[in-house]
């Protein structure tokens, strides 16, 4: 498992953590549930670190920005003097209806200990990929008293090349950055999006390391990083033009011509041409509200296309992984059960909304 090696690099972390203060920047982010996914997997490790566990999640931030300067800038001052409203309780972040509520939520998630049952596939292939993915860089080998996390979404995630960020999982070879750590000396950079996406079809039952093809349509940052981490896994790759395109890159030599293929994502739309339906595995990289109980949105999770969330809960488990907190990788909840969590503290928000 990706955890052993994980462990290898980081033997010398400290059982403490500091005191978090979390944000996700880009534009828009009114809609994103990566602050709620925070809390949750903060409150999981506090049931569940047989280690000193110590990590305070001071606060949770929706930073709209257009600027990776404007993102940088809230990490130094950790304030937002306008905060926006949030999709799923349509409140001002941060302010004391959005807490009270992510605590109603926590209260319930606290009490889901295993995954939904029809979310526990169980056919997770014999070998997995190992992340971070060649790594020349090791952690910094102590928690401070003070750390920031940040997630980057559209339009920052190609806008960061400061040499005086410190580039971990080789996100400097794909020009791509979605999740950032200070840790009171400097900031730490990584890219997790294609990790996210080999956990994923590792979760479907293919298994990546044997080969398996992942047909992309368009590109990106989200793109790039897929192809990346997938043929550094071991997985071939389709490229199949859009909007956009990926260029030559680290994973061209996996790159096959076939019309056949294990799964497929789309960068650049939410549609799916009709000649590659019923073929494949569809992942959307996207999410949008739901509605209904928690049956019934766990039935969409695992419909004809799976929903985005399983791209953003996977990635979201990579960051703490491979960035925020890899000496906690054993304690760290599985992607069934984070899903499972997940769905039920947002149809709790939803009751109050």
């Amino acid at each position: 498992m990706c955890q052993d090696g994980l462990i290898e690099k980081v033997e010398h972390y400290p059982k403490d953590m500091a005191e978090v203060y979390y944000g996700i920047a880009g534009k828009p982010v009114s809609h994103s549930i990566s602050p709620l996914l925070v809390s949750i997997v903060a409150q999981h490790l506090e049931q569940n670190s047989k280690n000193s566990h110590n990590l305070e999640i001071k606060s949770l931030n929706l930073i709209e920005a257009d600027s990776i300067q404007d993102a940088l800038a809230w990490g130094y001052a950790k304030t937002i003097p306008n905060p926006i409203d949030w999709d799923y309780t349509g409140a001002p972040f941060g302010k004391f209806r959005n807490r009270a509520l992510i605590q109603k939520a926590l209260e319930i998630t606290a009490k889901v200990v295993q995954e939904h049952d029809d979310l526990y596939l169980d056919a997770s292939p014999n070998k997995t990929a190992k992340f971070p993915l060649n790594s020349k860089v090791k952690l910094p080998t102590k928690a401070f008293g003070e750390e920031i996390w940040l997630n980057l979404t559209s339009p920052l995630k190609h806008q960061l090349n400061s040499q005086a960020v410190m580039d971990f999982n080789e996100s400097s070879l794909i020009e791509s950055v979605n999740v950032l750590r200070w840790d009171g000396h400097g900031w730490w950079s990584s890219n997790v999006d294609g990790c996210g996406v080999v956990r994923c079809a590792e979760f479907f039952g293919l298994d990546v390391a044997s080969g398996a093809t992942l047909a992309i349509v368009g590109g990106g940052g989200a793109a790039r990083s897929t192809a990346y981490a997938w043929a550094k896994s071991g997985g071939k790759l389709k490229l199949i033009s859009g909007r956009r395109t990926i260029d030559d890159g680290p994973w061209s030599d996996s790159l096959i011509e076939t019309d056949s293929y294990d799964m497929i994502i789309n960068f650049d739309s939410e549609e799916i041409p009709e000649n590659i339906v019923n073929k494949a595995i569809i992942l959307s990289p996207r999410y949008h509200l739901m509605e209904g109980t928690v049956e019934q949105r766990i039935d969409n999770l695992v419909g004809d296309i799976y929903d985005g969330r399983w791209m953003l809960v996977a990635q979201h488990l990579e960051c703490w992984r491979q960035l925020w907190a890899p000496h906690q990788v054993d304690a760290l909840p599985s992607l069934g059960l984070l899903m499972t969590k997940l769905i039920h503290a947002e149809t709790v928000l939803a009751s109050y909304a």
